[in-house]
């Protein structure tokens, strides 16, 4: 059997060329002609020379290659929920944050430890606050999550508590 991997990003870039024309006027207090159709340009004026919208071509060039992907930013515990769904935690009656929290031993432990690897946050103390973790965490964790929809991203994300 082997070990699922995560799928890696890629980007492909194609960029596609506009070519505006515009005919400018040379004199003898004409010295830069480019910054003149460029003024022009920028002031929305239509080209000179071909179509309205200008003249639109394919270019050869293009870029593939993997990508970072952006990290999500900071969730707060409700967008959180309302986005990866905590279950509860039916091993305890009455555990931490409205049923939701699982302990960090014994059969609680041990349950977190069977749900898919992407469906487990742990939650931490970090400096003066408590902030949920993608995850399984070990240093300073005070409790487990598991959710029905899993977290797959390739940086770990952070849930800020108020």
């Amino acid at each position: 059997m082997t070990e699922t991997q995560k799928p890696e990003l890629v980007e492909i870039t194609i960029e596609q060329l506009t070519v505006y024309r515009y005919h400018v006027e040379m004199g003898d207090d004409v010295t830069d002609p480019e910054a003149i159709a460029l003024e022009r340009f920028r002031a929305g004026e239509l080209p000179d020379a071909g179509p309205a919208e200008g003249e639109e071509h394919e270019l050869t060039t293009y870029f593939v290659g993997p990508v970072e992907p952006e990290a999500e930013p900071s969730l707060t515990y409700d967008q959180w929920c309302e986005k990866y769904r905590p279950i509860a935690n039916e091993l305890c009656q009455g555990a931490p944050y409205d049923g939701l929290m699982f302990e960090t031993y014994g059969a609680e432990q041990e349950y977190v430890r069977r749900q898919n690897s992407e469906c487990i946050w742990t939650l931490v103390q970090a400096e003066d606050e408590l902030v949920i973790l993608s995850g399984w965490h070990l240093v300073n964790r005070l409790g487990y999550f598991i959710t029905e929809r899993p977290w797959g991203g390739l940086e770990v994300a952070e849930v800020t508590l108020d």
